[in-house]
């Protein structure tokens, strides 16, 4: 799993600045930790707001290329989160997938 890897999601919505923030929470004292990180997720909440709210940037986010939009695609842009377990899983249905393809392709 690659550490700190940010979705096209998460590079829309988060800011330089909301990382900043984020850094200090450890160095602050109890109570206010818990009242700061839920500030900056309400900060976070209003970027992805925003960005909702502009259908251009929404699209190019939200979509991929017509040859990329398959299951086989999304699972392996999925296996950069994964643990190994759970890679274990993506790989079996990666195998499902391509079975079925290559079934289709044959008796079609």
């Amino acid at each position: 799993m690659e550490e700190n890897t940010l979705t096209p999601f998460d590079n829309m919505t988060q800011t330089r600045q909301l990382q900043m923030l984020k850094t200090v929470i450890p160095y602050m004292k109890g109570g206010q930790k818990k009242q700061f990180a839920i500030l900056i997720k309400y900060m976070e909440l209003q970027n992805t707001i925003q960005v909702f709210s502009q259908e251009d940037k929404v699209m190019s986010m939200c979509s991929v290329d017509e040859e990329e939009n398959s299951v086989l695609s999304m699972l392996n842009e999925l296996r950069k989160y994964c643990s190994e377990k759970e890679l274990e899983t993506i790989d079996m249905l990666t195998n499902l997938f391509s079975m079925m393809e290559t079934y289709e392709t044959i008796f079609s």
